[in-house]
């Protein structure tokens, strides 16, 4: 890692085994920082899983339940009304009906002549309102008086009903209340709220009825009945006195109001009321024609309403929902990136103490205390002394005959030339060229490494073939496959041989000589 050397862990010459801390580093809190960091992104990155999985925050908050409720309400008022497009009610189609009904009836009234009954009902009239006019400017008859003596006493039993209901009243007005509960109960089921106000205005208007007859007469019901008793009385009064202006006037508007009947009769209907009746009867006939057969534009209206508050209530639902399965992966990803930050941040920390690469013997501490560090710097050394290994070149001769697993003697200078075994532990594969010279490095393993220290100088000799007691004639008096034989007397004589193996220094003889006899070494030698 790096940063500087905070302290030691360990001294030169004390044993450590492999993982075992030897020095820590100060970086200045910077990995520490860095883990703390991947930390809070993992646990940012595992609640944003938590959170798709339940409500996605880029869908927006959660309906509530008005907001579901209103939805689901829009939706029925809108299938109700395309029911009502497609199929009207039955009392709207009726309704309909004598609408264009009485159309037709008006505009027949208008375009049809009056008959003679009817002319002469007219005229008739207008006879009796001039009798009656000129009735009031005389005595009043028998028939006058006879029905001015029942008006009054009608009225007088009106008022004394009144102190009295009978049950057939009260029972009438019960039942005015029940139709009107009943009204309203229907007009609840769908109907405009004017139509339903109305229904629960005649509920109240039977319910007072009812409180009416059931807790007796009121003041104003009672002064209202008196009224019409006086007004009956004056009534008889007039008709047994003169007559006064205001019935003279009476007489004079109803003879007035039959002239003006009689005239309508007689003459046609004004092209204006035609044009007005037959106007009315189109519109009456348009109307029932929409209710019995709505038009397709209508129908497509009343469906794209239905399919719009469908879609606001499914985008309602959706609101809040769970994320995408595409989502989820995407922030289950977004963890594992997290946790692989927090494994690097971890070793990045783990770093900071510097550990044993390998067992063995501290044999050096190559920086002090405080000194900077970094990945590729080493600042302690550490031997395993108990098993050395001496490194050796060979040429390219040698090398060919050179096996990993081969014997070796090594001679110790600084032991007197102490041999102790080894074996090869290494061979390379490729060379090394040294100013045209090519060789190839070899680890010698030392098998028993007591008394030797790193740095000594041996000798190697690696043992590639060995034979036991054969004859050994020095190189040189070997020329080819002859030696020059000395023998009694001193004469020499050449002699064919097989050689065998060969050093640098002998070579063995494995026929041609015997042990004992002399040759001649090269020239001049023996």
């Amino acid at each position: 890692a790096t940063g500087h050397v905070a302290r030691f862990l360990v001294a030169p010459g004390q044993r450590v085994s492999a993982g075992e801390p030897i020095a820590t580093i100060d970086d200045g809190s910077t990995a520490a920082i860095g883990l703390d960091q991947a930390r809070g992104d993992l646990a940012t990155a595992q609640l944003e899983v938590q959170q798709k999985q339940t409500s996605d925050p880029t869908k927006g908050l959660p309906p509530t339940h008005a907001e579901l409720r209103a939805a689901r309400l829009a939706l029925l008022s809108a299938i109700e009304r395309a029911r009502q497009i497609g199929y009207p009610a039955a009392a709207d189609v009726t309704s309909g009906r004598l609408d264009v009904s009485k159309a037709r009836a008006d505009l027949e009234t208008l375009t049809r002549k009056p008959t003679p009954a009817a002319l002469a009902a007219a005229q008739l009239a207008v006879g009796v309102a001039t009798q009656r006019l000129g009735q009031t400017n005389g005595p009043a008859t028998a028939v006058d008086l006879s029905t001015a003596r029942t008006e009054l006493a009608k009225a007088q039993a009106d008022l004394d009903a009144l102190h009295a209901p009978s049950t057939t009243a009260v029972q009438a007005a019960q039942l005015a209340v029940t139709l009107a509960q009943q009204h309203i109960a229907e007009q609840a089921l769908g109907v405009a709220a004017s139509e339903v106000t109305a229904a629960q205005l005649e509920l109240k208007k039977a319910q007072a009825d009812l409180e009416a007859l059931q807790a007796g007469p009121r003041a104003v019901a009672l002064a209202a009945a008196q009224a019409s008793v006086d007004l009956a009385a004056q009534k008889l009064a007039q008709v047994t006195g003169p007559p006064t202006p205001l019935v003279v006037a009476s007489a004079q508007l109803d003879l007035e109001k039959a002239r003006a009947d009689l005239e309508t009769l007689q003459r046609a209907s004004a092209a204006q009321a035609l044009a007005s009746g037959r106007v009315a009867v189109r519109l009456a006939q348009q109307r029932l024609t929409r209710l019995l057969h709505p038009a397709a534009a209508a129908l497509d209206a009343g469906r794209a309403d239905v399919a719009k508050t469908v879609a606001e209530l499914e985008a309602l639902l959706r609101r809040g929902a769970a994320a995408g399965p595409i989502d989820i992966s995407i922030a289950r990803l977004k963890v594992q990136t997290a946790t692989s930050r927090v494994s690097a941040a971890r070793l990045q920390v783990e770093r900071l103490t510097v550990r044993a690469p390998t067992g063995g013997t501290v044999t050096g501490l190559l920086a002090a205390r405080g000194a900077p560090t970094d990945p590729s710097t080493p600042i302690a050394t550490v031997a395993d002394l108990r098993h050395l290994a001496v490194r050796v070149d060979l040429s390219e001769f040698d090398i060919a005959r050179v096996r990993r697993g081969d014997a070796a003697l090594l001679s110790v200078d600084a032991l007197g030339g102490k041999q102790l075994p080894g074996r090869v532990v290494f061979v390379a594969l490729t060379g090394t060229d040294n100013g045209g010279v090519v060789t190839f490095p070899v680890h010698v393993a030392l098998t028993h490494a007591a008394s030797v220290k790193p740095g000594m100088n041996v000798s190697v000799k690696i043992i590639v073939e060995q034979r036991h007691h054969v004859v050994l004639v020095p190189l040189d008096a070997v020329t080819g496959h002859t030696v020059n034989v000395v023998g009694a007397g001193g004469r020499t004589s050449r002699r064919p041989v097989v050689p065998g193996l060969a050093d640098n220094k002998h070579v063995e003889i494995r026929s041609g000589l015997r042990a004992g006899e002399r040759v001649l070494l090269g020239i001049g030698g023996a």
